[in-house]
């Protein structure tokens, strides 16, 4: 019996605990997940390959990132100067009048006006060379606005003082340059730059040429100002041509070309047909573009003391071909290996009040 005992005793099976069953399910469940060592170097060989693509992904997008900014920063200042000129020529004026056409037998009322607004072929207004710049195919516009500029001061109470404002294309080394650095410390650096023109309102030359004299119709209201280096600046190098386009709103002239189909306009001249008429009256909106090539690309050629042949000698002369004209220089500049862009815009002039009826 006490043997028999012992035996079932010895033999006696106990139930495990709870405890003790979820602690050998957990040992098991970590043994079952863990990664082989061929795993982890696959798992590792491929997170390599995507951050090597990703690395690959973003430098490209850096590198097209920094290359347009580059092209971006490059025509920066020529959109700047476009902006410029637009401003500026929004604000001219003529203040036009109406006066007897005779003191003796008057006939009838016409259009008067001491101020004036001109726009044409720049070689043929104002030369080939002005200082020691040559003047490049293109526009010159000169105009009056009320903008208030002294020489040496500005008087808070005239404001409104006229000025005469200018634009034009020029070619040459940079006027602003010291006279103390010579060419043998830093060479001359020659390029295309619009240049801005103006007449300082307490030296106004347009006043001394029409006062008492409104049959004055000609140039040197501009052209003997112009000619005082301290009165030119340049607005923006590497801007190749220049062009300004007066013209009426689409619902008066759907051609556009109609008011200035050579690009010249002056309001000293007159026209028999009234539509027509600039005889003392501003345009009421001017189209105006420029031409731009980058600094980087106009880096990589040495640039001498004539101009480089665009072929604009035979651009510019047709209103009618004005888009044709910008598209053909561009892709000529680009010929050369240069980087070139049109800019252009329609500047409407607000002080403008477009008579069909005179024909004076």
């Amino acid at each position: 019996m006490n043997a028999l005992f012992n035996s079932m005793c010895c033999h006696k099976t106990f139930p495990r605990s709870e405890s003790g069953r979820a602690s050998a399910s957990a040992a098991s469940k970590k043994k079952r997940a863990a990664f082989s060592l061929i795993e982890l170097l696959i798992s590792l060989a491929v997170l390599s390959v995507l951050v090597v693509l990703a690395a690959s992904l973003i430098g490209s997008i850096q590198d097209v990132w920094k290359r347009s900014s580059a092209r971006t920063e490059q025509f920066r200042s020529a959109r700047q100067a476009l902006e410029t000129v637009s401003a500026r020529l929004s604000q001219a004026t003529l203040n036009p009048y109406w006066s007897l056409d005779s003191t003796i037998n008057p006939t009838r009322y016409e259009r008067q006006s001491e101020l004036r607004f001109f726009t044409g072929p720049a070689i043929s207004t104002i030369g080939s060379t002005l200082g020691n710049g040559t003047i490049v195919p293109g526009s010159a516009i000169f105009f009056q606005a009320p903008t208030g500029y002294f020489t040496n001061s500005t008087d808070s109470r005239l404001v409104n003082a006229m000025n005469t404002w200018g634009y034009h294309v020029e070619y040459g080394p940079d006027s602003s340059r010291p006279p103390f650095i010579s060419s043998s410390i830093i060479p001359t650096k020659n390029r295309f730059r619009l240049v801005e023109f103006i007449d300082p309102s307490d030296g106004l030359t347009v006043f001394s040429k029409t006062s008492g004299n409104l049959t004055y119709n000609g140039k040197d209201w501009f052209t003997a100002p112009l000619a005082t280096a301290g009165n030119r600046r340049v607005l923006a190098d590497n801007i190749v041509a220049f062009v300004a386009l007066p013209r009426l709103s689409t619902s008066e002239d759907s051609t556009g070309t109609a008011l200035s189909p050579a690009y010249t306009y002056d309001t000293t001249t007159s026209s028999a047909t009234p539509k027509l008429n600039p005889k003392n009256q501003l345009p009421p909106i001017v189209d105006i573009a420029v031409v731009a090539i980058s600094e980087t690309t106009a880096n990589r050629i040495t640039w001498g003391s004539s101009p480089p042949n665009f072929g604009t000698s035979t651009l510019f002369q047709n209103a009618a071909s004005m888009d044709a004209d910008l598209e053909t220089l561009r892709t000529n500049i680009e010929k050369m290996n240069l980087s070139a862009r049109v800019f252009r815009t329609s500047v409407p002039i607000s002080a403008a009040r477009w008579s069909t009826e005179q024909k004076n």
